[in-house]
């Protein structure tokens, strides 16, 4: 009797732990999920990616993106980072997302940046009428030296004296 018993146990023992192991009928993984941060760049300038991704994650692709973006799994998803393209304008990057449990875990993830035109330069126009050469060289006369002219019948004695 007492072997009917322990016999008896471990069969409802084993039933609980397959049961517990075992998934929820139904259960799929959560979809894939991309964010990017700034939203807002200027060209060139860095981009970081967050993703998240129950199975394998492809790389970030956009046609805003210098080139794409491999993402490496961390903690919590997978991250990247990459350099915003040279052209301005609003873009959609998405990646893929494969071998998840079940077909909601699968698919495709967008999210949208934008690049922003490059610091504006200022420019200084004159106005109409006005040039912006430098003004040219006043036109100088030469003189010829000052002479002394001394009167007529008046004596030359050299010191500035009157002769006798």
């Amino acid at each position: 009797m007492q072997h009917k018993k322990i016999l008896a146990s471990a069969g409802l023992l084993a039933f609980a732990a397959g049961a517990l192991a075992a998934p929820a009928a139904g259960a799929t993984a959560p979809p894939p999920k991309l964010g990017v941060s700034p939203s807002s760049v200027s060209p060139g300038q860095t981009l970081e990616f967050s993703a998240y991704c129950s199975g394998n994650a492809g790389t970030v692709t956009s046609p805003g993106l210098a080139a794409p973006v491999t993402l490496i799994r961390v903690l919590d998803g997978y991250t990247g980072t990459g350099k915003a393209g040279a052209k301005p304008g609003s873009y959609q990057a998405t990646f893929t997302c494969s071998g998840s449990g079940g077909p909601a875990g699968n698919g495709t993830a967008t999210a949208t940046f934008t690049i922003t035109g490059p610091a504006a330069t200022t420019t200084t126009r004159p106005r109409p009428g006005t040039s912006t050469r430098p003004p040219a060289p006043s036109k100088t006369t030469t003189k010829a030296p000052q002479v002394k002219v001394l009167p007529k019948g008046a004596p030359e004695t050299g010191d500035g004296t009157y002769a006798g």
